[in-house]
């Protein structure tokens, strides 16, 4: 299949805005794949559930209920639950994928992780959506964390307690990084501190990754009673076609 210039240029556009979020998924893959044989799993077992799982808060959670002997049913209702947060990111960045295929979008749907929803968004944000572009952040994304699960199999062998290492802040530099480059208003600053006060206290109150889903929707009821009328830049685009890859 013959790929055209612009479908090029928007893939190496993602490759780009991914690059600050590679190390940080290296090193983040690579401290899963360290916990992951401490809690006894296998190399080939690791890299498997990085390469069809792909969600790292799943996956930490997995191999702490793995370790602690917890049953099959209480790891997938506790990945599921962690995993309702998607819910609410498909909803908010459905709109520039309307002009794709349903089975583009239930590939790139693979791909969505909070980077890559994050990178994606403010990009969108000021650009025609473009299903290359989604490609090259999420391919680069999902191959760094393999690369990061990779290393961390080899390096938790000579490394037995990952966690003196302080390698955990790196999810809060991260995460952080990525929520300065959407409070560009009071409302979403607002939002976002109400936010994640509701995920420290439910997080006290509910299960394991119920509250985050929670505190999703108070984010979304409280932005959308705080915004009022959407500003043009954060309209729902209406883009024509976008020319396949």
């Amino acid at each position: 299949m013959k790929i055209s210039s612009q479908a090029l240029a928007s893939f190496k556009n993602g490759l780009w805005d991914a690059l600050p979020m590679m190390a940080s998924y290296i090193l983040s893959g690579t401290i899963y794949g360290m916990m992951a044989l401490q809690a006894g799993l296998t190399s080939w077992e690791s890299i498997a559930m990085s390469l069809f799982v792909y969600s790292g808060a799943a996956q930490f959670s997995a191999v702490s209920m793995i370790a602690e002997q917890a049953s099959m049913w209480a790891i997938l209702i506790t990945t599921c639950l962690l995993n309702t947060r998607h819910l609410l990111m498909g909803v908010s960045i459905s709109p520039y994928y309307q002009q794709f295929s349903r089975r583009q979008v239930n590939g790139l749907a693979f791909f969505l992780t909070d980077e890559q929803y994050a990178i994606a968004l403010n990009r969108f944000r000021h650009e025609q959506s473009s299903a290359p572009y989604i490609v090259g952040v999420g391919v680069s994304l999902y191959v760094c964390w393999l690369v990061g699960t990779s290393l961390g199999t080899v390096a938790g062998q000579w490394i037995p307690d990952p966690a003196s290492l302080g390698l955990g802040f790196s999810f809060i530099a991260m995460f952080l990084a990525l929520a300065y480059y959407q409070l560009f208003s009071v409302a979403r600053v607002v939002t976002f501190l109400l936010c994640g006060a509701a995920a420290i206290v439910f997080s006290i109150l509910l299960p394991n990754g119920l509250h985050l889903l929670i505190a999703g929707i108070v984010a979304f009821l409280i932005g959308y009673m705080l915004s009022g009328e959407a500003k043009p830049d954060d309209a729902s685009p209406s883009h024509p076609k976008e020319e396949s890859a």
